[in-house]
């Protein structure tokens, strides 16, 4: 018997109106295992692969899922019929106008290709062109079920991400079919508080203690009841333990995840090349005075030399405060996605910032050496004179004042409660690691 390996992205697999990618890949996991049973293994956690947050062609989370299992060569027939019906199924249900996505490549090693049209989908927007050379490249590896609709480039994506990267892991409850149309989630808030504070050194973005609430659920009518979001599989079985739940719950799965990472700030971009729908990162320093923005936000312009970007510090992230107190020749280091903005062009919305400020220097007048008043100008050339006691001098200088603003100095990232999906929370700094396929261990799906 051979085996083979198999890589199913799936992406858009729901509308506006309800369902979720990551809620229909978890039936196609179970559908497989009833399906095949001891015939199909899964050689990794299934893959929740965020991607670039600043497309606008996405239904809501712009999140792909990527289930990578082993199996005979004489199966992939079935499976893949099977993927495909549970998906037109669960598409059924839903309505809407999605263009759903189904890539299922045939290999044991990722291909460069997948790894770059992830490094794509991340950080930039993907021409339909990019998609038909990667197609082409793959020839027979690659199976599209549901043709070459746009979410074929997440599900093709999905496949190549998480391979060498720092990664997190998210244990996702999802609701009863009919509990989906109410938009309110029955989970005790209390439980959640007790679970992040037992479990603070592996998990992250619980509970904002600020406000008093959890963060752990959505808020629209779709299946997920909450996310656990954590460094370790095994240990969010056990946070889960923690949590009070007050409402049926069809079942949950583990997913391998690249949200709280900053994989979308790996790329350096010059300031002329900006374009909107990217993500990244650059380097310049502040030019003119920041502008306070009607609401809070803090608007920024950010050098490079010759060329400029504006840059937007939105007053829920809380980092407007060490925004307003930026100046000329401040030096910054800002990350976040680019989008358009009428009547302005590309605009950073800054998710991170890194500050290196310059010191102020102010000169003033010099002091009367008779009565120690401060003098003024007697005119150019004349020297300086005291409007107290009269006494004049040409030989004074202006004194020179160096304010030092050593305390802005540092990296800003924003509060738990305005963090984005791939945005890494100030609780996972020295967590990181390097991730690769990790074979499930354990309980990791029900």
């Amino acid at each position: 018997m051979v085996l083979i390996n198999v890589h199913i992205g799936l992406d858009s697999v729901d509308s506006p109106f309800g369902g979720c990618t990551t809620h229909a890949s978890y039936l196609v996991l179970k559908g497989l295992v009833s399906r095949f049973g001891q015939d199909l293994e899964f050689i990794d956690y299934p893959n929740l692969v965020r991607l670039n947050p600043a497309i606008p062609f996405k239904t809501r989370g712009n999140g792909a899922v990527v289930l990578r299992v082993r199996t005979a060569v004489s199966n992939i027939d079935n499976l893949v019929r099977t993927v495909t019906s549970i998906v037109k199924n669960y598409l059924k249900l839903l309505g809407g106008n999605s263009q759903p996505g189904i890539a299922i490549y045939l290999g044991s090693e990722v291909p460069n290709v997948l790894r770059r049209m992830y490094l794509k989908a991340l950080t930039d927007y993907v021409h339909r062109d990019f998609l038909t050379r990667a197609i082409s490249e793959l020839e027979d590896r690659v199976i599209l079920p549901l043709g070459v609709s746009r979410g074929v480039i997440g599900a093709l994506a999905s496949i190549g991400g998480l391979v060498n990267e720092d990664c997190t892991y998210e244990l996702i409850v999802y609701r009863s079919w009919d509990n989906t149309v109410n938009p309110t989630r029955c989970v005790d808030e209390g439980s959640i508080k007790i679970m992040d504070q037992k479990y603070m050194e592996y998990t992250f973005l619980n509970y904002d203690y600020e406000r008093g609430r959890a963060l752990v659920s959505p808020h629209g009518p779709d299946p997920v009841l909450l996310g656990i979001r954590g460094e370790d599989p095994l240990t969010l079985v056990d946070a889960l333990r923690s949590v009070d739940i007050c409402e049926d719950v069809s079942g949950w799965v583990i997913f391998r995840t690249n949200q709280g990472a900053n994989p979308h700030h790996s790329i350096l971009r010059s300031v002329s090349d900006v374009r909107p729908y990217q993500a990244g990162c650059v380097e310049g320093r502040v030019t003119g005075k920041p502008r306070v923005l009607r609401g809070g936000d803090v608007m920024l312009t950010i050098s490079d030399g010759g060329c400029s970007v504006r840059a937007v510090v939105f007053r829920e992230t809380c980092m407007t405060s060490v925004s307003r107190e930026l100046i000329s020749g401040d030096e910054v280091r800002a990350c976040g996605v680019f989008k358009h903005w009428s009547g302005i062009g590309v605009v950073l919305h800054v998710e991170k910032m890194f500050v290196n400020p310059v010191n102020l220097v102010k000169y003033i007048n010099p002091r009367c050496s008779v009565c120690g008043a401060r003098m003024k100008s007697a005119g150019r050339g004349k020297g300086w004179k005291c409007v107290k006691c009269g006494f004049r001098t040409l030989n004074a200088e202006k004194e020179v004042i160096v304010i030092r603003r050593d305390q802005l100095r540092g990296h800003y990232i924003p509060k738990d409660s305005a963090i984005k999906h791939l945005v890494k929370p100030l609780r996972r700094y020295g967590r990181e690691k390097l991730c690769s396929m990790t074979r499930p261990k354990g309980a990791w799906f029900r």
